[in-house]
């Protein structure tokens, strides 16, 4: 045989390998298995609609149908593909079975032929079987010459239409037919089909070029097998990934990893790389972000689920993706995934799309790592000793946690700020209160007076008494020459107690005298000239203004907002915000 004839010889893989019978036809089981039901209980159709997307069996499965329905010697409902009737058929040949083209044969005299040749009965088989390929591109006049046929047609006539947009198809004619709609392929189903006619034509191929060529069949066994046979012309009878994405210029899943690489050791330089890189090749910068937007999508499948059934990978990425996804956390995902899928769409019509891409990447490998509030706290709490005291390591390691977590050397526990007299106080003081260089003590009423002002001078972040400027947190108790500022929350007290020497060298400083300073952790009560009227705050809330409530409107309408000077963070707990302050923390 000269090469000239192998060459003629030579079937593509769609035409070759197209299924003979309805058990071979691939992700269509719940409707071949009604048509054979159906032939077995003689409760066929006069007129069948198969509709689906492209290259999934509706043809194919047509012509199975009306082998089966003409065959003379069935096996379990199965066309024999034998007999004179089947192959006729397959030949073309055949008188009974006739296929038309709906796209250039959808005129009314078209019609009117079916019409006129549908009176003669069949010559061999049972009956006369018109299929139309494409029927949405019939005319309208077409389909209401039709009509009358295909509603009362005769007993030894039937018609299989397919096509791929049922909605252009009238009412009347779907009322008329018996509807079956064929879905995708899933992607497992395609590369094991095409793993069966690798080792059929003796070709070799890896498991992850299976899943690249089925994934770019987007649920077409068609399509999929047309690439399949473009990627062993250009490999031959070994296929290998490599060599795949290189023969359907696709990007290298090696890539991502590279991406992911750079993100979690902010390498901005490798983005920047990787961007020309992406240009350079021709790649398409919409597929690499979804290509991105995927990869880090098997990640968060990865941390969220034990079901990695569902990354459309081979084992061997899977389980490398496994150990790319240790290095991040959720919500480092979520965070990445987010912005990955904000590019994507301002990439669309962005007049300058590489240096929208260079930002994607360099943001991405900017972003810090997201820790939640209660992690910050859960770790505090495990690296305390029984004493309440940070480990050694801890403290090295983190020196800021230290002052956050450091014991008072002593506490005024639990004492409401009306028990506080100048008596009593006394009586705790260890040491006499220091009497200023003048010889004069400072009176509560000018501290009182004063307090406001200082407030507004020093109670900001750059002092650290930030918590100052919220009375619901921490409130002062006025004395002759001491101010004792008492809280409910022990956070803020284990933050603010170590730093009294800096408040009273502060109010010295505003007041002109020297002040002693104390914290109280206890009952959080405001003082009588500090105490808020429950009926002047209840009247305040029902009118709108001043005390927040979170998720309430007022009477108004409108959201109430607390006058604190700090409105995004009115609805977190004290701790939060002080933690937030503390760590320069992003809430999620």
């Amino acid at each position: 045989m000269t090469k000239d004839n192998q060459t003629q010889e030579y079937i593509v893989t769609a035409r070759k390998w197209r299924p003979l019978k309805f058990n071979e036809v691939i992700g269509q089981e719940h409707i071949t298995m009604t048509l054979k039901n159906a032939i077995r209980l003689n409760r066929r159709h006069h007129a069948y609609l198969f509709s689906g997307p492209r290259g999934i069996g509706k043809t194919t499965t047509a012509r199975i149908l009306a082998r089966t329905l003409n065959c003379s010697n069935l096996v379990d409902y199965e066309p024999c593909n034998e007999c004179e009737s089947c192959v006729s058929i397959l030949e073309g040949r055949s008188m009974d079975v006739i296929e038309i083209d709906g796209a250039s044969n959808n005129s009314v005299e078209d019609v009117k032929k079916i019409r006129e040749y549908a009176k003669f009965t069949p010559v061999a088989g049972k009956y006369k079987i018109y299929i139309i390929d494409e029927v949405h591109m019939l005319s309208t006049s077409a389909f209401n010459a039709l009509l009358k046929t295909l509603e009362e047609p005769p007993p030894h006539m039937i018609f299989i239409f397919a096509t791929t947009e049922q909605h252009k198809v009238p009412a009347t004619i779907l009322s008329r037919c018996q509807r079956h709609n064929f879905k995708r392929i899933e992607i497992d189903r395609i590369s094991s089909h095409l793993s069966n006619i690798a080792k059929a034509e003796k070709i070799t191929i890896d498991e992850e070029s299976l899943i690249t060529i089925a994934k770019k069949g987007d649920g077409s066994m068609r399509d999929a097998q047309s690439i399949f046979d473009q990627v062993v012309a250009f490999c031959g009878n070994n296929i290998v990934y490599t060599e795949v994405s290189d023969a359907l210029h696709l990007i290298d899943y090696e890539f991502f990893f590279r991406i992911s690489r750079a993100i979690r050791e902010k390498n901005v330089k490798e983005m920047f790389g990787i961007a020309d890189e992406v240009i350079s090749k021709g790649y398409d910068i919409q597929e690499c972000l979804g290509g991105l937007l995927e990869h880090f999508r098997n990640m968060l499948v990865i941390k969220v689920s034990e079901n990695t059934r569902i990354i459309e990978r081979s084992s061997a990425a899977v389980e490398k993706l496994k150990d790319e996804a240790s290095f991040f956390s959720k919500a480092d995902i979520l965070r990445i995934l987010s912005h990955v899928a904000s590019a994507e769409q301002s990439l669309r019509y962005s007049p300058q799309p590489r240096i929208k891409f260079e930002l994607a990447l360099s943001q991405l490998a900017s972003l810090d790592s997201a820790v939640e509030i209660s992690t910050i706290l859960d770790f505090i709490n495990k690296n305390k000793d029984d004493s309440g005291v940070l480990s050694s390591r801890v403290k090295q390691s983190y020196p800021i946690l230290e002052t956050a977590t450091a014991k008072p050397e002593k506490k005024i526990i639990n004492e409401p700020v009306e028990n506080y007299s100048k008596e009593k106080v006394n009586k705790t003081e260890e040491q006499p209160r220091k009497v200023s260089t003048s010889g004069t003590i400072i009176t509560s009423e000018t501290l009182e007076s004063g307090w406001n002002d200082f407030v507004s001078k020093y109670g900001n972040k750059e002092t650290g008494f930030y918590l100052l400027n919220h009375p619901n947190m921490i409130s002062p108790v006025f004395f002759n020459g001491e101010v004792i500022l008492e809280t409910n929350e022990n956070f803020i007290y284990d933050l603010l107690h170590k730093k009294t020497h800096e408040l009273e060298k502060l109010m010295s400083e505003f007041y002109g005298d020297k002040i002693n300073a104390k914290f109280s952790l206890g009952t959080s009560q405001i003082s009588s000239t500090k105490k808020i009227n429950q009926e002047s705050l209840k009247n305040t809330v029902e009118n709108g203004t001043g005390i927040e409530i979170p998720g309430k409107p007022n009477a108004k309408g409108k959201n109430n907002i607390m006058n604190t000077g700090n409105t995004d963070n009115s609805d977190k707990t004290p701790i939060e915000k002080a933690i937030i302050d503390m760590f320069n923390a992003k809430e999620i």
